[in-house]
């Protein structure tokens, strides 16, 4: 449970606010977030709107070309010593 929400029960709990005003306190934070996530949503929409493709494409090949040997190496070269310990069965 989020820890809002266990402010607004505890307050019920102990009779600082009423049933009623507690639901209308937990209806008003859960359409703030769906707000929020709504533009969130619309934002990065509108950014990608604004790439085009066919010059984003040779940049993103670019770096997956370069960072996939360098992150499986780095990968190899931490489960190294695991390797060595369970007598090299990884």
């Amino acid at each position: 449970m989020d820890r809002d929400r266990s402010t607004i029960l505890s307050l019920v709990a102990s009779g600082r606010i009423t049933a009623v005003e507690a639901e209308r306190l937990l209806r008003a934070w859960n359409d703030s977030r769906e707000t929020v996530w709504i533009l969130f949503l619309c934002l990065a929409f509108a950014c990608l709107t604004q790439f085009h493709l066919h010059e984003l494409l040779p940049v993103l090949l670019h770096f997956i070309n370069a960072q996939i040997p360098t992150m499986a190496e780095a990968v190899h070269r931490a489960l190294l010593p695991a390797n060595e310990l369970l007598g090299g069965m990884l």
